[in-house]
C-alpha cells in the first residue's frame, strides 16, 4: 500500500515520509489508532485504489457543509452564507486545525480570511442567542488566530498583525487570558521572523504574564518557548536555556489536563523543534543537530502527513550541518529540503530555504553545492 501511495503521489512523492514511516502510518490507520487518514492521504488512497473517496471512508458528519465553506468564498460583505451558524463556525475551525498541519499558508490564507469575515457577521444576526455569544467570540478568536498564523506562513505581515490583534480582542471579550497570551506568542514569533528580537522578547514576556493568569499549561509552555527563541536570537544563552527548561517543566503539567484545540500542536515534537531552533541560533551546532534529528524522527514516525513541518526542520538540519562546516553533507540534506519545500505552499519555508542557499553560496567550489544550485535553478524555470 505504501508503494501504491507513492505512485499515486506522482511528482509529489518526494514530499512523503520515507517508506518505513509510511508503512507505520498505514498500520496505525488499519489498527484504528488513527480513526481516518488525513485529507491528503484520503486523496492518495482514492487515487491508488481507483475508488471514490466517499466510498472508501464514508461521510464525516460535517464534511459536505465544511468542504463547501472551504471551497466557496462567503456570499459577500454583510451577507451570511446559507446555514452559517455558531456551530458551523466551530466545525470549520476544527477542520482547519487539521488542514493547517498539511498545507501551507499560501493555499489557505485567503479562504480562512473570508470565513473569519463571514463569521464576524454573526454578531449582528437576529438568531444569535445570548448564551452563544461567548462561544462565537471563542470561535472568532480561533479563526483570526489561525488566519494570523497562516498569514505569517505566507509572509503577509500586515495581515498577520491585524488578525492576531483581533484574536486578542476576541479572547478578551470571551474572558480567556490563555488564548490572548497565545496570540501574543504568535506576535512574538512574527517579530522574530522579521528580525526584531527585542520586540519579540517584550511580546513573549507579556504572553507569559497573560498565560500565567489562564488555565492552559500548554499555552504557558509556548510563551516560555517564544521567550527562549528571542533570547537565542539575542545571543543570551543562559536566559534561553532557562526559558526552555521552564517550557519543559510547564508542559509536564499537562498530563492530566484537558487542553483547548488551539494548543493541540504543542507536544513533544513542538518542544523538541523549538530547542533545535534555539541551539541553531546560539551557534551550538552539535546540540542543534541532535535536537533537530530527534524532531525529524518524531515527525516521520508520528505525524508523517505534516509535510510543511518536515520541510522546515530539514532546512534547519541542513543549516546546522553547514554551520559546523560539513558543507557536502549540508548540501545533500538541502537537496531533500528543496524537494520538500517545492511541494508545499509556504512562503515562510521557502524563505528559510533561500537563506540557507545564500549561506551555501560561499562554497561554490564544492561539487555538491554546484549540483544543488543547478537543481534549484532548473526547478525555477
Amino acid at each position: 500500500m505504501a508503494r501504491k501511495l507513492r505512485e499515486a503521489a506522482g511528482g509529489d512523492a518526494s514530499s512523503l515520509p520515507d517508506h518505513e514511516a509510511l508503512v507505520r502510518s498505514i498500520r496505525r490507520w488499519e489498527s484504528g489508532k488513527i480513526s481516518t487518514p488525513s485529507e491528503r492521504y484520503r486523496l492518495l488512497f482514492s487515487r491508488a485504489l481507483q475508488i471514490e473517496e466517499k466510498a472508501l471512508f464514508g461521510e464525516l458528519p460535517e464534511d459536505e457543509e465544511i468542504v463547501s465553506l472551504l471551497v466557496l468564498p462567503p456570499a459577500g460583505a454583510g451577507v451570511l452564507p446559507p446555514g452559517f451558524t455558531v456551530e458551523s463556525v466551530e466545525a470549520l475551525l476544527s477542520r482547519l486545525y487539521r488542514l493547517d498541519a498539511e498545507f501551507g499558508g499560501n493555499e489557505l490564507c485567503q479562504v480562512v480570511a473570508g470565513q473569519a469575515q463571514a463569521a464576524a457577521g454573526l454578531f449582528g444576526s437576529p438568531g444569535l442567542r445570548a448564551d452563544d455569544t461567548r462561544r462565537l467570540y471563542l470561535a472568532m478568536a480561533g479563526l483570526t488566530q489561525i488566519a494570523g498564523w497562516l498569514s505569517i506562513d505566507a509572509s503577509r505581515h500586515a495581515e498577520a498583525s491585524r488578525y492576531l490583534t483581533a484574536t486578542i480582542y476576541a479572547a478578551h471579550e470571551a474572558d480567556d487570558p490563555s488564548l490572548a497570551g497565545h496570540a501574543l506568542g504568535y506576535m512574538s514569533l512574527h517579530a522574530l521572523y522579521r528580525d526584531q528580537p527585542d520586540k519579540a522578547l517584550a511580546l513573549a514576556r507579556t504572553a507569559i504574564g497573560l498565560t500565567s493568569a489562564g488555565v492552559s499549561p500548554r499555552a504557558r509552555a509556548t510563551a516560555h518557548n517564544r521567550a527562549a527563541r528571542a533570547h537565542a536570537r539575542l545571543g543570551e544563552a543562559d536566559a534561553c536555556k532557562r526559558s526552555l527548561d521552564l517550557a519543559q517543566a510547564v508542559y509536564a503539567e499537562t498530563a492530566d489536563e484537558e487542553e483547548p484545540r488551539w494548543v493541540g500542536y504543542v507536544g513533544e515534537i513542538e518542544l523538541s523543534a523549538q530547542r533545535g531552533a534555539c541551539f541553531l541560533d546560539l551557534g551550538q551546532a552539535d546540540d542543534a543537530i541532535s535536537e533537530i534529528e530527534d524532531t525529524i524522527s518524531l515527525v516521520r514516525s508520528r505525524t508523517p502527513e505534516h509535510a510543511r513541518d518536515l520541510a522546515h526542520y530539514t532546512i534547519r538540519l541542513a543549516a546546522a550541518y553547514l554551520s559546523k562546516g560539513e558543507v557536502a553533507h549540508a548540501a545533500a540534506i538541502g537537496g531533500n529540503a528543496h524537494r520538500m519545500s517545492s511541494a508545499i505552499g509556504s512562503a515562510r519555508v521557502r524563505e528559510r530555504f533561500t537563506e540557507f542557499m545564500d549561506d551555501l553560496s560561499a562554497y561554490k567550489k564544492v561539487p555538491q553545492v554546484r549540483d544543488l544550485a543547478e537543481e534549484v535553478r532548473a526547478s525555477s524555470y
